[in-house]
């Protein structure tokens, strides 16, 4: 059983060629021409998705960004013992901060918008899980740029490790004189390049890639010192940030369950509450005649037993009797509840809309039904005094102009005779329509009918009348 598991886990299987790889690694080192243009292209992408809070352009800017480049090169090279290709990918990773940095700042000072959105900030407090993502991240880059054929992994790894936000988060830290935002995007973007480099450090020398120099004793143990001398002071503050959010949502817990245990109990004058994490404040807003300083030391007290002590409690009075209403009212408008405020306007106006249209609907049902004409006895009274007539059709509907904001009723008579009219008799015949139809005004259109013109066309035409239907 072991040794399947081992042949399982075998990288080797279908690694590339040593020298294939190291060709790969410093070509996605190099300063230059395409890898140029593109990190300029990916830093604008980047600056507009977080500009605008767009994760999809956000994450095509990750995906296009050659900043890992160069991380992976020197983490490459200090594997391989290959001091020239550190210092060459070291420097290019430099020129691409930089330019990273100053296209961002750039890009911040000319924007509109100046209000941070949410991954802006999301990127201004890293902790030690963004440590565990990148180390993760960079050994499974490490792997996929090992392997002959192409691999999906890269486009992951470039979107998980996220080089390229953290560094315009920083630009706009400065564009703006956040330098709190500032410091919090860039230990981000250092703690990501730190431990991706580790990271394919750790798989080149777990695949044993042939050395490309020779280095003394002293000059390695140097290296070594250096490196876990690095990875120690960009790993410390991080696990105290993720110990602090740690505690910090262990108290939001806590105090949420108090904060709800209290608004349940029958005789409880709790309304809400706000949590505070950072703060360790729980603010409560009661009703009612409360003695404040009983609750607060009740609220300490189950707090102190679910192991959160030093615990700041803010009891905002939304007044002392029922009839209070104006003083509950201001702490409503204040956001205590401003959700439920918009909820009520919004409910308030569809019922409003909908009053309209039952208004509307009922108007309509109340307008006479439009009497129905039987079209054949029509054909027949109108043949009777137009013998050119051959057919009839009538259409009634409404009728609509830039003149009237409303449509009117509209009558359309169409005759299709023989021979036209004269206008004597047209303008007699639609004077009748109208009478008969008991219609204020209708349209007459008058139109040659299809055998007429073909007998016209053949200059065989016999007949000028059309013969009523018996």
């Amino acid at each position: 059983m072991r040794p399947n598991l081992l042949f399982l886990f075998d990288l080797r299987k279908d690694q590339q060629e040593p020298s294939v790889i190291d060709e790969t690694v410093r070509s996605g080192a190099q300063f230059g021409g395409t890898n140029l243009w593109v990190l300029f292209f990916a830093i604008l992408i980047a600056s507009v998705g977080l500009n605008t809070n767009s994760t999809a352009v956000i994450i095509g800017a990750m995906l296009i960004s050659p900043l890992m480049g160069p991380i992976v090169g020197m983490g490459y090279g200090a594997a391989v013992q290959d001091l020239g290709l550190i210092r060459m990918a070291g420097k290019n990773l430099a020129i691409f901060v930089v330019l990273s940095l100053l296209t961002s700042v750039l890009y911040f000072t000319l924007s509109p918008l100046e209000q941070p959105q949410s991954e802006l900030m999301a990127r201004t407090f890293p902790t030690l899980w963004d440590v565990l993502i990148a180390a993760f991240g960079g050994a499974a880059g490490m792997v996929a740029v090992t392997r002959r054929g192409y691999s999906n992994v890269v486009p992951g790894v470039a979107i998980a490790t996220a080089l390229m936000p953290p560094l315009c988060t920083a630009g706009f830290g400065i564009a703006h004189g956040r330098w709190d935002m500032f410091g919090g995007a860039f230990y981000l973007f250092i703690i990501n390049s730190m431990f991706i480099g580790a990271s394919t450090l750790a798989v080149a020398k777990l695949l044993r890639l042939p050395r490309q120099g020779e280095l003394d004793e002293v000059t390695r143990k140097r290296h070594r010192l250096i490196i876990a001398l690095g990875l120690t002071v960009v790993l410390v503050p991080s696990v105290w940030m993720g110990y602090r959010l740690v505690q910090q949502e262990v108290f939001a817990s806590a105090a949420v369950r108090v904060a709800r245990d209290l608004e349940a109990e029958p005789n409880s004058h709790v309304l809400m509450h706000e949590v505070d994490a950072g703060a360790r404040t729980l603010r409560l807003i009661v009703v009612g005649r409360t003695d404040e300083a009983q609750l607060r030391e009740q609220v300490q007290r189950r707090m102190l037993r679910d192991g959160q002590a030093d615990v700041t409690v803010l009891v905002r009075d939304a007044g002392d009797d029922s009839l209070n209403v104006e003083k509950l009212r201001s702490e409503l408008e204040e956001g205590v509840n401003k959700t439920l405020v918009e909820q009520v306007k919004s409910m308030d106006a569809q019922l409003k809309a909908l009053q309209q249209d039952v208004a509307e609907a009922k108007a309509l049902d109340e307008k006479p039904p439009v009497k129905a004409v039987d079209a054949l006895a029509l054909l027949q009274e109108v043949q009777a005094q137009q013998p050119l007539v051959c057919a009839l059709t009538l259409a009634q509907g409404e009728r609509s102009d830039n003149a009237s904001n409303a449509a009117q009723p509209s009558t359309v008579v169409v005759l299709d005779v023989a021979n036209n009219l004269n206008t004597h008799d047209r303008d007699s015949l639609s004077r009748w329509l109208g009478v008969r139809l008991e219609k204020t005004e209708v349209q007459l259109i008058e139109r040659l009918d299809s055998r007429s013109l073909n007998a016209r066309d053949k200059n065989r035409r016999k007949q000028t009348t059309c013969s009523p239907k018996s």
